[in-house]
């Protein structure tokens, strides 16, 4: 599968940071979730068209690579963009970008987390329910660090946390016990958030992106472990990636039952009013219309406590799942050899072999391609002339016959 080039702000000195920490990124991450307000209180502020619109710029710069910018826009809403080095996994340390709500938070829109090097792939996994629907959010955190993918998103408070109605279509019992329209703090049914707003940018930004959104259900005698779905009852246009990730968690665990809302007819918790695939599935009003037809790049996955969100042990079945239908270059790299006879930092060239070539492209910091390349001559060592090159950042992509191998390499 094609992945993601992520290329963001990165200095050779994290000093000139003033955001910046280091640790376990799934502790930190998970004190985030485990101190969000619950089901009462109205602390989820609703964001204003003008707050909307300063999210959205400050998305769209990260995603460009204008850090500056992107945290100038992010410190207008009261949130920080921090320079995490999660070194828990040593000596595979990985950089990410950790927008999130500052000390004394005032909007409880959630928390978003970017890799900050090239993605091992385009998988957006989202956590809206993290703290209602039981450890959805540690399942979410635990595969997240572990795949390496492109992002993570989290919900800011209890879905139930405000008593203001969202104006989008749907009903759930969730919050009174009696059917009733889904409230504004409920990120899965309201467009008028910035975990939409979010959606959206990435969606439109990168069009090999999927995202995986996880529940969690109490099942009933007639239901099946997991319910999945890719948010209508249509088959996708592309790749089934419902219909892949149920072959991924049965192989992990043979005892796991399913159902599939486009292949089985299956109609109970599909995620047909959930605004994120309404959206993702193109439909002409994503609040109050459910979509007629599929991208496929929207996954709904409903469990079962037991099975896969009570502990880490249902949190590594789903990690490893994930991890064959998206495939990371963590495991890439175990078998993808790339010997550099230049060092890095680097000066006027770099030279390097590497076995079963097909292509080799290098990259600015902000994703311009420098130089490309096609091995069509079938050899194995390579040279580049960077002798013109800027100092600073650059991102070497190489592609093999087992497949796709990313480098960060530095100029001085």
């Amino acid at each position: 599968m094609k992945r993601i080039s992520f290329l963001l702000m990165f200095l050779i000195s994290i000093v000139s940071y003033t955001q910046t920490d280091s640790g376990d990124l799934e502790v930190y991450l998970n004190n985030i979730i485990s101190n969000m307000p619950g089901d009462s209180g109205n602390d989820y502020t609703i964001p204003s068209n003008a707050n909307l619109t300063t999210w959205e710029n400050c998305i769209t710069s990260l995603l460009s690579g204008d850090l500056t910018t992107a945290r100038t826009h992010a410190d207008a809403v009261n949130y920080e963009i921090v320079l995490y080095t999660d070194t828990a996994f040593s000596p595979s340390i990985n950089n990410y970008y950790v927008l999130k709500e500052k000390s004394s938070p005032t909007n409880y829109w959630g928390t978003y987390v970017f890799l900050q090097a090239a993605a091992s792939n385009e998988m957006v996994i989202q956590a809206p329910h993290s703290d209602h629907d039981f450890n959805t959010g540690k399942q979410a955190i635990y595969s997240f660090v572990r795949l390496q993918n492109f992002a993570l998103f989290l919900n800011g408070t209890h879905r139930c946390n405000h008593n203001q109605a969202s104006t989008c279509s749907g009903t759930t019992s969730v919050c009174s016990g009696s059917s009733e329209a889904f409230k504004v703090s409920d990120l899965a049914h309201n467009t008028n958030s910035v975990f939409q707003k979010t959606t959206e940018v990435i969606y439109n930004t990168y069009s090999t992106s999927v995202f995986v959104q996880l529940h969690g259900f109490t099942k009933l005698a007639s239901d099946p472990y997991v319910i999945l779905s890719n948010g209508t009852d249509q088959t996708p246009s592309g790749t089934d990636y419902a219909l892949e990730l149920k072959n991924a968690l049965s192989n992990e665990d043979a005892t796991l039952t399913f159902q599939i809302a486009h292949i089985d007819n299956w109609t109970r918790l599909v995620g047909f009013t959930n605004t994120q695939g309404r959206y993702i599935n193109q439909s002409a009003n994503p609040c109050n219309l459910s979509a007629t037809s599929s991208t496929g790049r929207f996954v709904h996955v409903e469990q079962e406590k037991s099975k896969l969100r009570q502990d880490a042990t249902g949190w590594e079945k789903m990690h490893q799942a994930l991890n064959t239908v998206f495939t990371g270059t963590v495991s890439v790299d175990d078998y993808v050899k790339i010997q550099f006879k230049t060092e890095n930092p680097f000066q006027n060239s770099i030279e390097f072999s590497a076995d079963g070539v097909k292509s080799f492209s290098l990259y600015s910091l902000v994703g311009k391609e420098i130089y490309s390349q096609m091995n069509t001559a079938n050899i194995s060592g390579f040279f580049i002339n960077t002798s013109q090159l800027p100092h600073g950042i650059y991102l070497l992509k190489v592609t093999t016959d087992k497949g796709i191998a990313n480098k960060k390499l530095i100029r001085e």
